[in-house]
């Protein structure tokens, strides 16, 4: 595998057939289940743009699809690292039982829901627990792979709150240098003044609402907010109350 931490999807062969992907015609993408296929197309296709960005629009196209797969796989590995890292986990190995990779990988999900991960370190937590789904598919493990496809729709959620929130294709770069870096902590910290705001709002107002769900339904309504991020920010907040 040239990513360490994959344990089913063949990055070369996902390069070697990218260009001539298409869902609707055929044939699947390397090894991925077909009813994955359209996503993680887009997925693996976005990465190689922004990892090969400093090379030049669609770059990475002319280069030998193992070239571009090592280094997406080496991209991968360092972003999760990182996020283990500040988790303060060890990343499973490839031995690791079903029940222990969802558990791990159930706390780098809730990390990077508050930590400052930037936009292409969660996209790589993404294709990281889509490798995983696609293991658990292939094992027919489908109750393993339900809990899996949860916390992909969290991190969709994370992902498509960052385009809510205004961030600007500018500051979606590969952050591979300290300018990057610097950039996603104000991302992060705009993001957490409105998580503070709604939470103190939460607080005070919470009486007039008739559930928590109310709440959520109408400032993610009225602030251009996805409503399981602010569900979840809510529902996170009274549990550290109690």
């Amino acid at each position: 595998m040239l990513c360490e931490y994959f344990r089913y999807i063949d990055l070369e062969q996902v390069y070697e057939q990218l260009e001539d992907f298409t869902y609707y015609t055929g044939p699947e993408l390397a090894n991925i289940p077909w009813q994955f296929g359209e996503t993680l197309s887009s997925c693996f296709e976005d990465m190689a743009d922004a990892v090969f960005e400093q090379y030049g629009n669609d770059a990475w196209r002319e280069l030998p699809a193992i070239q571009v797969a090592a280094e997406i796989g080496d991209h991968i590995e360092s972003d999760l690292e990182k996020i283990a890292a500040i988790a303060e986990i060890s990343l499973p190995t490839r031995r690791a039982s079903a029940k222990t990779l969802i558990e791990k990988m159930t706390v780098l999900a809730v990390h990077a829901s508050f930590r400052s991960f930037d936009y292409w370190q969660t996209s790589s937590l993404l294709l990281y627990q889509y490798d995983l789904l696609c293991w658990l598919y292939s094992k027919e493990k489908i109750s393993e792979a339900f809990q899996v496809y949860e916390l992909i729709l969290r991190t969709f959620g994370e992902l498509s709150a960052s385009f809510a929130l205004n961030v600007t294709s500018e500051s979606q770069s590969r952050a591979v240098s300290d300018v990057a870096r610097e950039r996603a902590k104000k991302r992060h910290a705009h993001t957490n003044k409105i998580k503070s705001d709604l939470l103190s709002e939460w607080d005070t107002h919470f009486a007039e609402y008739n559930s928590r769900a109310d709440f959520s339904r109408i400032v993610s309504q009225r602030d251009g907010l996805l409503y399981r991020t602010v569900y979840d920010w809510i529902a996170s907040h009274d549990r550290s109350k109690i």
